[in-house]
């Protein structure tokens, strides 16, 4: 090797030394404030959509079967991961945030395997800003499906770049590839698209290598088919994708400017590495980096799919976003590095604070304990109830109390988007075989806040007037529930 040859080696590796102690200098406030972010969500409560996912749980371990016996919109495996949650560790608030803890381990995993090859602290780096991104989104974060698919996501794109970085793609990476995206699409139904990643990553795409995918994939899909048709679910949820979800899907959609300015709210501690992505967008791309950029389309892709932007829509593009970011740091020169590690920096300051400092209120556990002593003074466990909610308490209630659902309606949206047969059909059911009690809070989605869906619905509302008596009520923070008890069986 020359004498310059050995200078310019010399200089490159001083100058990706400086770089990674600058990102140390960063990492360990940084880890410091994760910490204490993780060591506050240690008493995070059960709460939200899991509580929800929970409550069919216990429902499918009375004998109910999703799509059939409790309708719902989304996809299977996300019954068969509360079921196992509940079937392992119950109701309780410890069990779900051990998973959620387990969750977040596997994530780190995964984002330092993708990212150790542009240098150790830079991969920490990345670990570090999703983690705190996902405790800063708070409680109802924990376990969201999002963020589960996300996780799979990220072993999609480990596979795809382990197929594009060997001279002859694996054939198992690629099964693999295929199976995991998959395995998303059984949480979320945007995850097929992530069956594009290995493409993405290699030279040159043969048919064989796609066919090797598709038969990862096609496992998979047959795998759940059968699993549903197993448990006599599978017609219920061909039903359920014709009917209630392209109804489900336009309801609630926002403004695309209000997404975006949600979404630049909620990943504000990915700035830094996004600004880093965007630094380096016109660089050459490695296999290993066009597949994190891959990931990072998707997840915008996965984000307007929703059409609804909620929090954690944001998820997939989050995660992307701090793989492709963590990487381009190593290419930045060490002012344009510096300038990114200050935006990061900076946005923890800001966050990082308000969130120790905020007072925690959940008006939804209080609601659902109120709920909760209701049932049990008026009826025994096992008693069918028809419960419908959104996400004010009743389902954790129901489902502490061991209460049994009377018809697959839960939610009001499954009636409010149905016909009048469908509704009619429901008074039907319920005049047949009458259930105990009647338990309703006034979150009604898509409807606004209130007990119009109930009070302005002649045949519920003479149901209600001629066979029930108004036993107990409660409003705490405008959540507000009303429990009717069946004459002749109040306690």
């Amino acid at each position: 090797m020359g004498r310059g040859s050995w200078q310019r080696g010399y200089a490159l590796d001083s100058a990706l030394r400086s770089k990674a102690n600058l990102v140390t200098v960063v990492n360990v406030p940084l880890a410091i404030a994760v910490a204490v972010l993780l060591w506050h969500s240690l008493d995070w409560p059960l709460i939200g959509d899991a509580a929800i996912f929970h409550f069919i749980a216990e429902q499918m371990r009375m004998g109910a079967i999703p799509y059939r016996d409790i309708y719902d919109v989304n996809m299977p495996l996300i019954y068969v991961i509360h079921a196992g949650i509940v079937a392992i560790g119950g109701m309780s608030d410890v069990a779900w945030r051990a998973f959620d803890l387990g969750c977040a381990a596997a994530m780190s995993a995964l984002i330092l395997m993708l990212v150790r090859p542009a240098g150790r602290a830079l991969a920490i780096h990345a670990v570090l800003i999703a983690l705190a991104t996902h405790l800063l989104l708070g409680p109802y974060s924990a376990g969201q499906r999002d963020y589960l698919m996300s996780i799979v996501a990220l072993g999609v794109a480990l596979v795809s770049v382990r197929a594009a970085e060997t001279p002859e793609p694996s054939r198992m990476n690629l099964v693999v590839a295929g199976a995991a995206a998959a395995i998303a699409a059984s949480i979320k139904p945007t995850g097929i698209f992530l069956l594009a990643l290995p493409a993405l990553g290699m030279a040159r795409l043969r048919w064989h290598d796609v066919i090797w995918t598709a038969i990862g994939a096609a496992a998979v899909a047959l795998l759940m088919l059968g699993l549903l048709a197993a448990f006599d679910a599978l017609w219920a949820f061909v039903a359920m994708l014709r009917g209630l979800i392209p109804a489900y899907a336009s309801m609630g959609s926002r403004p695309v400017y209000d997404v975006v300015r949600d979404t630049a709210v909620w990943l504000a501690p990915v700035g830094g590495l996004a600004l880093a992505a965007a630094l380096t967008i016109s660089a050459p791309k490695p296999p290993r980096e066009r597949v994190l950029i891959g990931l990072t389309l998707f997840g915008l892709i996965h984000l307007f799919a929703q059409r609804k932007g909620w929090f954690y829509h944001v998820y997939p593009l989050g995660l992307g976003l701090t793989c492709w970011g963590a990487w381009s740091l190593a290419s930045l020169s060490m002012l344009r590095s510096a300038l990114c590690v200050t935006v990061t920096a900076a946005t923890l300051v800001w966050l990082v604070p308000a969130a120790l400092t905020q007072a925690p209120s959940y008006p939804a556990l209080r609601t659902a304990s109120a709920m909760q002593l209701a049932l049990q003074s008026r009826l025994p466990p096992g008693a069918r109830v028809q419960v419908l909610d959104s996400d004010n308490g009743a389902f954790l209630a129901m489902a502490r109390t061991g209460m049994r659902q009377a018809t697959p309606h839960i939610q009001w949206f499954s009636l409010l988007l149905a016909g009048d047969g469908v509704r009619k059909d429901f008074i039907t059911a319920l005049n047949a075989e009458p259930p105990a009690a009647v338990l309703i809070t006034n979150a009604q989605w898509p409807q606004e806040s209130g007990f119009d869906a109930a009070d302005r619905w002649p045949a519920f509302a003479a149901l209600l007037a001629s066979q029930y008596d108004l036993a107990q009520t409660g409003d705490d923070s405008g959540m507000a529930w009303r429990l009717y008890v069946r004459r002749g069986h109040a306690g």
